[in-house]
């Protein structure tokens, strides 16, 4: 468990914290880019501020156990979100890049491994612990 959570905090806060200042790196291996201003802090919000976000909840459940349950939660339902947006970008364009691959093996297997951690702490009781 712990392990995990370390690994999803490092992935998001790495995305994140590279994007929030870098957003013009999207368009170099994911083909994203801002045209506008506006377009660039869409990108820095989303792609930096919202991942940092998520990061930031994995080192809470890290220095909170009582909240694992529900960072494990918020984790599957944003990488299963965001995994179901990318299969329909997918069916609608016809197209799958590496990179795409890559990015929804990490997202169905979080979902994965959410699912089943966090019921694995359920049937434990640990979620209730503090």
């Amino acid at each position: 468990m712990v392990i995990f959570l370390i690994y999803l905090m490092l992935s998001w806060f790495g995305i994140g914290a590279w994007l929030i200042f870098d957003p013009a790196a999207l368009e170099s291996y994911a083909g994203v880019a801002a045209l506008t201003p506006t377009g660039e802090t869409e990108l820095r919000a989303m792609y930096g501020g919202m991942e940092l976000a998520i990061g930031g909840a994995a080192l809470l459940a890290l220095l909170k156990p009582r909240w694992r349950c529900h960072v494990l939660f918020l984790n599957g339902v944003v990488a299963g979100g965001i995994a179901g947006g990318r299969l329909v970008g997918v069916a609608l364009a016809g197209n799958m890049s590496v990179y795409t691959l890559s990015a929804l093996t990490f997202e169905l297997s979080t979902v994965v491994i959410c699912l089943l951690l966090a019921r694995r702490l359920q049937r434990s009781g640990e979620s209730n612990n503090g």
